[in-house]
């Protein structure tokens, strides 16, 4: 009876210690068992137990507190929620706070409303700083009709070596090679298919040329340029002219370059054709030599970059096919198309032709039918054909499989009472493509749609990548959707959807040839629709849950914080997309778990003691640990490097999750994510993560970015009392943990019960700590804020009796540009909120009494423990 009670009375505080539980540790609240061990299960350390601890002393104030001697009995939430329930019996909460928290909402079955769309727009480029390139080393410049020698005279006048290279010889370039510039042919677009197969034979030249070049700068450490340019419409295909898109597609490889060569400057440029020869060399000659960003659109007026923003789909406002309509489907029967394919004989009733490489599956052979897995299968057929290799009997099993699912995509289709028909096509055979088309025409009339979803992956590297890989890959992109707009009739088209890929606006390690190919897509995409009366759309799809998402690759998203866009929705936003006008070209994500958007990836990096010296003097328990300060600066950079041309003013709900710890000799890998644009108060907030191995979250922020920063308000914080009792050098020996290199605070002019004020130095330039920043300077400023954090240890010690460290800054809004270099006042007015909890409000002012930030709600985690592991304060080694 007693048990039961128990469980009656925790049961209405268990979703409250989820939710505090899910906000601290970043962990979606549907994956938290109650039964989890804390620490064994979760990683939930004791300084993050006392943050949960606190903040449910906070929403639950009649419940008794969780003492330090009972930390080590009550290892689960639900271990915890019975001891509070019991405390709560006897001392029940106020009327006010008595009802229970709701429980966290359950996670909806995937749709469409849980994708997230994102359309890209072209954004202005904000100040940058210079690339310091080499000039010691070689400019080489592929050779092109006037542009090469125009931009080799603006080379050299700059103080550069150069040298005209041919495409067709990647064993040609200078063996002190410091950059390398492709420069795209310019050539009209054709009449039917708006490329040729030239385009995609210089497509491929230039990738050797690339790769060739990688060789180059690895000889050099890893450093140097590359370049691309094309010569569409000066506004990356967005805005203009009729233009041969293929060569567009060269973009993709720069972005994987800059994912897969992380010292190496990658810009991808396209200048404005209307410019004469001369003038467009000018302008590109100094465009290249600033860092970024990697995309631009460059034209008279300036450089923009490309932002991403999430729309929704607009409103219906059109039907391209009608019942009857002839539709060819690219890509099988199978999996996503196959999807598509069924939500498209949903809402428009056609008649289908769905295009695969596997043949045309016959009857199943006879005694199959109990086995339904491959693994049933392989055994099947190894009982019934005997003396096969293993090898020869899973080829076949997947056979099996792959025409058991060809079989039920067409009786579903026939359910629908939709005519359709699988025909084994290799898009790359153009004759093959013609019979199609023409045997497609004469039974069910005019083609009316093309769903070009065909593709093809071979994952490596690019100094890896083999040219047939490269073909194979290309040639099913772009040499099949040419093939299929040459064999059919312009005029009668109504739909064009082709299936690109959110590779080819983010780039990712190992897919440079499949950005090319999306990239092309996405560039063809802008003139078919200029061009026709069709619809036409280019979904850069994330990856989907089917198709070239196996387990393995499903299990790397996950690790990343990449959803997988589920088959319906996936198809249901294609019909939604149809059916609407809009822009051709958008990126398509899933929401994480259902709960939350996915976040791009930004850049990564494998953090050590040597690439960031100042982890050395931020040591806690022996071990080195990323300052929450960084950690802020490197989510800033993260959304500035994905949207350029807007700046960084300030931050929302920063938390620190789990802490990013650092051995010696070790690398601890980290990677940085950043969302679309959503429009804030005049500017734009963007979702930020730092992530570790397994893609475990360890910061989280909304960063805040803007086309101007806002004026300055007067200062507002004024906090009076007694001067510190403590010298500066007592306090760092005997309360602070910083090692030298990050004494900040140079005095300390009051410390009373309502906060306390100090003076502190600013940081000196990124490169000063690390001999591979990220940029050239900072966000905000890590030391400022660090010595904000530091303030608040000297005031909770002398004040509360414990040290501190902050878990959560509520709002961060930053007025200038950059901080002054030298000395800034921090005024930090406190507040005790509950046991092991402490808030703050934070003003920088300059030397002048300006106001250059300002940061209101930080949270700070109050425990005695933390002295002990304060003291530990130098790096021990992993021994």
């Amino acid at each position: 009876v007693a048990a039961v009670a128990s469980a009656s009375s925790a049961a209405p505080i268990l979703p409250t210690l989820i939710s505090i539980v899910s906000e601290k540790t970043g962990y979606p609240a549907e994956t938290i068992n109650t039964d989890m061990d804390l620490e064994g299960d979760l990683g939930i350390d004791s300084i993050k137990r006392v943050e949960i601890l606190s903040a449910v002393q906070e929403k639950l104030p009649g419940a008794p507190k969780v003492k330090p001697e009972h930390l080590g009995t009550l290892r689960t939430l639900k271990s915890i929620a019975d001891y509070l329930a019991q405390g709560m019996a006897v001392a029940p909460a106020p009327a006010a706070v008595s009802t229970p928290a709701p429980a966290p909402a359950a996670i909806p079955k995937a749709g469409p409303d849980e994708l997230q769309r994102l359309v890209p727009e072209l954004a202005p480029v904000g100040p940058r700083d210079l690339l310091a390139l080499d000039k010691s080393c070689v400019v080489a410049i592929s050779r092109d009709s006037g542009l090469d020698e125009a931009l080799a005279r603006e080379w050299r006048a700059k103080g550069f070596q150069t040298q005209i290279v041919s495409i067709d010889e990647p064993q040609a370039l200078p063996v002190d090679l410091g950059a390398l510039v492709l420069v795209a042919p310019t050539r009209p677009a054709g009449l039917g298919c708006p490329w040729t197969a030239p385009s995609e034979a210089w497509l491929k030249k230039a990738f050797q040329l690339a790769q060739a070049a990688g060789r180059r700068f690895d000889a050099r450490d890893g450093r140097g340029l590359l370049a691309a340019v094309t010569r569409l419409d000066g506004a990356l295909g967005f805005e203009g002219r009729d233009f041969d898109p293929a060569f567009g597609g060269i973009a993709g490889l720069v972005k994987t370059a800059a994912r897969e060569w992380p010292r190496v400057t990658a810009r991808a440029v396209d200048v404005d054709p209307a410019l004469p020869l001369d003038a467009a060399a000018a302008l590109l000659a100094k465009e290249l030599l600033f860092d970024g960003p990697v995309e631009t659109a460059l034209n008279a007026s300036g450089a923009r970059g490309v932002a991403l923003v999430e729309r929704a789909v607009p409103a219906p406002t059109r039907r391209p096919l009608q019942p009857g309509d002839a539709v060819i489907v690219t890509g099988g029967a199978r999996g996503v198309t196959a999807a598509c394919a069924l939500a498209l004989a949903r809402e428009f009733q056609p008649r289908l032709v769905l295009v695969g490489r596997s043949p045309a599956p016959g009857a199943e052979p006879a005694g199959l039918d109990s086995a339904r897995t491959e693994a049933e299968l392989r055994a099947a057929l190894a009982a019934r054909e005997k003396g096969l290799s293993p090898k020869v009997i899973g080829e076949k099993a997947k056979r099996v499989l792959a025409e058991r699912e060809i079989r039920a995509t067409l009786s579903a289709l026939a359910a629908l009472g939709v005519e359709a028909r699988y025909r084994a096509c290799d898009a790359r055979d153009a004759d093959a493509v013609r019979a199609l088309v023409a045997e497609t025409a004469r039974d069910f009339g005019p083609v009316r749609g093309l769903i070009h979803g065909a593709g093809v992956l071979a994952d490596k590297r690019i100094a890896e990548k083999t040219p047939q890989a490269v073909d194979a890959v290309l040639d099913t992109k772009l040499a099949g959707l040419r093939h299929f707009l040459d064999a059919l009739d312009p005029e009668a088209l109504r739909l064009i959807a082709l299936f690109s890929s959110s590779t080819a606006h983010y780039g990712r390690v190992g897919q440079s040839d499949y950005a090319i190919a999306n990239e092309a897509l996405n560039k063809a995409a802008q003139v078919l629709a200029r061009r026709s009366k069709a619809r036409v759309v280019a979904p850069g799809w994330g990856p989907w849950d089917g198709g070239m998402v196996d387990a393995s690759l499903r299990a790397l998203f996950a690790s990343e914080g990449v959803g997988v866009i589920d088959l319906e929705a996936g198809a249901a936003h294609l019909v939604a997309e149809s059916l609407a006008d809009g822009p051709a070209q958008s990126v398509v994500l899933a929401r994480r778990g259902g709960a939350a958007p996915a976040l791009p990836l930004a850049f990564e990096r494998d953090l050590t003691l040597e690439s960031l010296t100042i982890l050395s003097a931020h040591a806690l328990n022996g071990r080195a640990v990323l300052p929450l300060a960084l950690s802020a600066e490197w989510l800033a950079h993260a959304a500035q490097l994905s949207h350029p041309g807007l700046a960084f003013a300030g931050f929302e709900d920063l938390r620190a999750l789990k802490g990013v710890f650092v051995r010696p000799g070790a690398a601890t890998p980290l990677k940085a994510y950043a969302g679309a644009l959503e429009k804030r108060d005049g500017g734009f907030a963007v979702a930020a993560e730092l992530r570790g191995e397994g893609g475990v979250l360890h910061a989280a922020a909304k960063i805040i970015l803007a086309p101007r920063l806002a004026a300055a308000p007067a200062p507002a914080l004024s906090v009076a009392g007694p001067a510190y009792a403590r010298g500066l050098d007592a306090a760092y020996r005997d309360v602070l943990f910083h090692g030298a290199e990050m004494r900040f605070i140079t005095g300390v002019s009051a410390c009373g019960e309502d906060g306390i004020v100090v003076d502190a130095r600013t940081a000196p330039p990124p490169s000063a700590w690390s001999p591979q920043p990220l940029r050239e300077r900072w966000s905000a400023d890590p030391a400022a804020l660090d010595a904000a954090f530091q303030a608040m240890i000297l005031w909770s010690v002398e004040r509360l009796g414990a040290p501190c460290l902050p878990s959560r800054m509520g709002r961060y809004r930053q007025f200038a540009a950059r901080f002054p270099q030298g000395i800034v006042r921090v005024v930090v007015r406190t507040a005790r909120r509950a046991d092991g909890l402490a808030a703050a409000d934070v003003e920088f002012v300059d030397e002048r009494g300006a106001l250059i930030a300002r940061l209101d709600g930080g949270e700070f985690t109050v425990d005695a423990s933390l002295a002990g592991a304060f003291r530990r304060n130098a790096v021990e080694s992993a021994a």
